[in-house]
């Protein structure tokens, strides 16, 4: 086996673009899947990941950023005094989960569009700072509602 210290440096490896995250904003996303959690003190959740579809504001700098590879995820927990906002939040991601259950809606949610109100997490809960920010879901509107009062948002 050859030693890889040994490789030669090309030109193109600089040429390429270092990642960017997607900038904080709005933007439109599909429901890629839902799924149970539990976290270590025993509050169960629901774990959304979505897929990046295009930012909804044109006001964004999205140069450099490629939505393809921007991970987004929420976790939604499910507790007594969080239960009312839970429940708001997956009737926003697909009114279809008006009638049902928390669980019905694991089923319901996949393939789902929504806009959501994207921030940036810096650091995790102990301080340490992260090299890439974390995209951090700070709110969900209708597809419908956010066309119609796109500026009110």
């Amino acid at each position: 086996m050859s030693d890889l210290f040994e490789s030669v440096i090309s030109s193109n490896a600089s040429e390429r673009p270092a990642f960017r995250q997607a900038p904080p904003g709005d933007y439109f996303v599909k429901v890629q899947s839902a799924k149970k959690v539990k976290a270590n003190s025993g509050t169960q959740g629901l774990e959304l990941t979505f897929t990046m579809v295009e930012p909804a504001q044109t006001t964004l700098d999205m140069t450099g950023v490629e939505l393809a590879k921007c991970r987004l995820r929420d976790t939604i927990w499910i507790t007594e005094k969080s239960l009312e906002i839970a429940k708001e939040r997956l009737a926003r991601i697909n009114s279809e989960t008006q009638g049902n259950t928390i669980s019905d809606a694991l089923d319901i949610l996949p393939g789902s569009e929504v806009v959501v109100r994207l921030s940036h997490e810096t650091q995790n809960r102990d301080g340490t700072v992260l090299n890439t920010p974390r995209l951090k879901v700070d709110g969900y509107y209708t597809m419908s509602w956010y066309m119609e009062n796109r500026m009110a948002a």
